[in-house]
This record gives structure tokens, sequence and C-alpha cells, in this order.
């Protein structure tokens, strides 16, 4: 019997994509301000990223988040949009292996957009 934790759960195809990253919890008073971070994976259900953070990652399972991914005219090869933004949800934190001693904590945040993201698609070159 196949272990749950090892079952494939993603509802969209993802590719390994390095992309900035803009993303803030929404509802936090008075508004907090976009932090900055790079994908690992997107698909235009949900994202992975990676983010360094003294002891704890910040975020939480549940957390309510607005995001926002750019993605340059080369990386549009492999996922052919050049924006995705919207609502989502925190899924998953864990913490990663240090890279060395006395780096800060990376975690590992995965991230599920809800029904409102907006993928703007690439326009072609007509040049």
């Amino acid at each position: 019997m196949a272990d749950q934790s090892a079952v494939e759960r993603r509802r969209g195809r993802r590719v390994n994509l390095n992309a900035p990253l803009l993303i803030r919890r929404v509802g936090a008073a008075p508004p907090e301000p976009f932090a900055q971070a790079v994908t690992k994976e997107v698909s235009l259900t949900g994202l992975y990223f990676e983010y360094d953070a003294d002891g704890e990652s910040g975020y939480r399972i549940n957390d309510v988040v607005m995001a926002s991914i750019s993605v340059s005219d080369p990386q549009q090869r492999e996922f052919p949009f050049s924006r995705v933004a919207g609502r989502g949800r925190i899924v998953r934190v864990d913490a990663l292996p240090a890279d060395e001693p006395g780096a800060p904590t990376r975690f590992g945040i995965a991230l599920e957009f809800g029904n409102d993201v907006t993928a703007l698609a690439a326009t072609p070159d007509w040049g």
C-alpha cells in the first residue's frame, strides 16, 4: 500500500521555474509590504518557493496571501505566461537543511492559488 505522504496531490502541471516572486499576507493591519523571493516550481494552480528567515518562516499553513510572479521572455517557452498573480493559501511549510553552519534558516513553502488567479499570456513578437 502506498504511503499517503507520497501521493501526488497537485492539480496542475508544474514547471521548474526560477522567477521573481512578490508575496504578502492578506488582512494584516497595517498592510504588510511585499516580500521578495524566487520560485522553484510554478503551475497555474500553485507554486513552491524557498524563503530565508531568522528562526521561523513567518508563513503558516492556511495563511492567505497575495502573490505575483513575473516570467522572463526566455522562460516563457516552458511556461507561456508573462505574469501570474492572485490570492492563494499556504498549504505547506518545511524547514530545509542549512547550506552551511550559521546560515539563516531556509523554508520551503507551497502555495495553492484560489479561483481568482490571473495569468497574462505572453504576446508573440511580430518583429
